[in-house]
């Protein structure tokens, strides 16, 4: 992991040097990550504005084929072939996203680590390039508008009420609150999910869209859950991330219906 670290490690500290502020790098490299990962996750995007927007005809099949499974199977295969969309492909932007924070975690953990006392200054010269090497005398700003970016929510809460307790409350709640935006902007609309269920009686139609709606609530509530317990560096990436991959998500929409 290590070796896969070593690029965001030296970027987090390029910037750090450029703004003296490590909030403001991670800022800036999560910004930078979302635009170089953007060639790849933009067909899915496409892809995925086309499986929305092909929602009524899919709908139309299940109306058409009832209980006929096999021939609804069938019968969507070749509508997806025929538009051109792989269904599949909606999977990458989620698959890269988990990667990328994996990596990105343990960056950061390797970056403040030497703040916090748990790393030594030779491991992280040994991922640095020689010009941002660091000696005994340096020292990190980890303070982002009043809060410690080495910190958890958990033990910010711990030290009691102050301005230290807004940027995590604002990163944990926007970072759900962005991914709920996402995942209602990828759904396609829940008047013609009732009527296709209403129509098939399916019990299957219906536990789907019970799972699309579960899906569009929980992820967001897991990720205020989960949050608590990361560090606000982590949970500053994961909130510029989400508020990125939106607008992503709006531009494309727009783009696609242009």
């Amino acid at each position: 992991m290590n070796i896969f670290a070593a690029p965001f490690v030296n970027a987090l500290f390029g910037f750090y040097y450029l703004f003296g502020n490590l909030g403001w790098s991670v800022v800036v490299v999560t910004i930078l990550i979302r635009l170089l990962l953007l060639p790849l996750v933009l067909p899915s995007l496409k892809s995925a504005n086309k499986m929305r927007d092909l929602q009524p005809k899919l709908n139309r099949l299940k109306e058409k084929y009832g209980s006929d499974k096999k021939g609804l199977a069938t019968a969507q295969m070749d509508l997806y072939k025929q538009e051109g969309i792989n269904p599949l492909s909606g999977c990458l932007p989620q698959i890269l996203q988990i990667a990328v924070l994996l990596i990105f975690f343990s960056a950061f953990n390797m970056v403040t680590s030497y703040s916090a006392g748990k790393g030594s200054m030779e491991q992280i010269n040994n991922h640095l390039l020689q010009q941002f090497k660091i000696d005994d005398s340096f020292k990190f700003n980890i303070d982002f508008f009043g809060s410690s970016l080495i910190k958890t929510p958990s033990e910010l809460f711990k030290d009691g009420i102050g301005v230290g307790l807004i940027l995590p409350f604002v990163l944990l709640i926007g970072s759900g609150l962005l991914q709920f935006l996402s995942a209602k902007m990828m759904m396609p609309a829940a008047e013609t999910d009732k009527e296709v269920i209403e129509k098939t009686k399916d019990k299957e139609d219906d536990m789907m869209s019970a799972m699309r709606t579960q899906s569009t609530y929980m992820m967001p509530l897991m990720t205020v859950f989960i949050g608590w317990g990361f560090s606000l560096g982590i949970l500053l990436y994961w909130f510029v991330n989400s508020a990125v991959m939106l607008v992503q998500q709006m531009v494309s929409n727009r783009v696609n219906k242009a």
